[in-house]
């Protein structure tokens, strides 16, 4: 008696996958292209290419108060444990692994002074206080930043500050009588602080959460502005003039610009303008090519600058043209493995585990990160003994 053959189930194919991947459908892509934006102005910046490309970091500090004010403030009833676990596997194992990688390759071959410094910021950013740290050691914009391959942490830790902030007013707001006119007044008095750090000339005020907190409740606030009504035609000129706002930002921004000053209102209030109009042709030709790059962003920050730091390090001349291009090329590699196999698989099981299962996953990643805090603490200070 013949057996019938069974076909076995197909593969699932090279391009679904990536399309799985890199073009998501449960997400908004022109969001994802806004944060390839973002991304790509940062690491244009790092490399010297282009002028305002610090603006990138205030692209993306809107951005995490517009899906933050959706997670935490937005969603009835708030759960707390859902809202953490979520923000730690996105966030801890990519920078852990990032952290401990460029230490194991870095610290024993550089200069005790150096060693010393960088373990201390290393330590600092896996306890997300780096902007605490780099207020205290240096100056974002000034030359030394470049012995410093985690100083770039600053801005993670400064977003998961917010967090905090979010956190605890998800928990508080039930009890607001108008939640509305908090999140209002929140971004008013963050903005006049950072308007008397501007007149003071206080340029540490870059790293300070009172001075960016502003940024994150404007972002925010996008859940509670009445939505655009516009013809279609003017959604698209409203949006491409929104999109010009941050392109000649970039390529125009002077230093001197940098949070805390009134000019980064303008092209915070471009963002906001660019996540109010999604339906627009404008949106998907400027905004959802860059998706794929925005998907990966978180990875493509954490590898950049530790990668331009080592090469400057290494190289007997200041890496720049092509030399940097390479550098670059080589950090976007390890950005697309680091969010395939880390970034991605924490991402993956934070959503499929059981609840119990992910907070004692989230409790290990949490411990993993305060013991590397504590050997790098360790190594800081023997380095300055010796």
């Amino acid at each position: 008696m013949l057996e019938r053959y069974v076909m076995p189930p197909a593969k699932t194919s090279w391009t679904r996958l990536l399309q799985h991947e890199f073009f998501p459908t449960d997400r908004r892509r022109d969001i994802d292209g806004l944060r390839g934006v973002a991304v790509l102005m940062v690491v244009l910046f790092h490399a010297g290419w282009l002028r305002g490309g610090f603006v990138g970091v205030d692209i993306f500090v809107v951005i995490s108060g517009y899906f933050m004010g959706r997670s935490a403030l937005m969603q009835h009833p708030f759960k707390p444990v859902n809202f953490v676990c979520r923000r730690l596997y996105r966030l801890l194992p990519a920078l852990l692994c990032m952290i401990m990688l460029v230490s194991a390759g870095m610290l024993w071959w550089v200069l005790p002074s150096d060693r010393a410094d960088i373990a201390l910021n290393g330590a600092y950013a896996l306890v997300y206080l780096s902007n605490n740290w780099a207020s205290g050691h240096v100056g974002y914009f000034e030359g030394q930043s470049i012995a410093y391959p985690f100083l770039h942490t600053w801005s993670l830790s400064l977003e998961m500050q917010f967090y905090a902030v979010i956190f605890l007013m998800a928990l508080f707001l039930p009890f607001v009588r108008h939640r509305k006119w908090a999140i209002c007044a929140i971004c008013l008095l963050s903005f006049a602080f950072s308007m008397v750090d501007h007149l003071r000339g206080d340029t540490q005020g870059y790293y300070n959460i009172f001075d960016r907190m502003w940024q994150f409740s404007l972002g925010t606030m996008i859940w509670i502005l009445p939505p655009l009504r516009l013809s279609r035609t003017v959604a698209n000129l409203v949006f491409l003039a929104a999109y010009a706002v941050l392109v000649g930002v970039a390529l125009s921004y002077r230093l001197d610009y940098a949070c805390p000053s009134y000019m980064m209102a303008l092209p915070c209030l471009a963002v906001v303008v660019l996540i109010l109009l999604p339906q627009t042709a404008a949106a998907r030709g400027g905004l959802v090519p860059l998706s794929p790059v925005g998907v990966i962003s978180y990875s493509i920050y954490l590898w950049h600058w530790p990668a331009i730091v080592i090469a400057n390090y290494l190289m007997a001349f200041r890496v720049q043209g092509w030399t940097m291009a390479a550098v670059l090329g080589i950090a976007m590699v390890a950005s697309l493995l680091s969010y395939l196999f880390v970034e991605r698989v924490g991402l993956d099981y934070e959503n499929t585990a059981p609840t119990g299962a992910r907070v004692r996953g989230a409790g290990i990643l949490v411990g993993a990160c305060t013991t590397l805090a504590l050997v790098l603490f360790s190594i800081s200070a023997l380095s300055r003994v010796h």
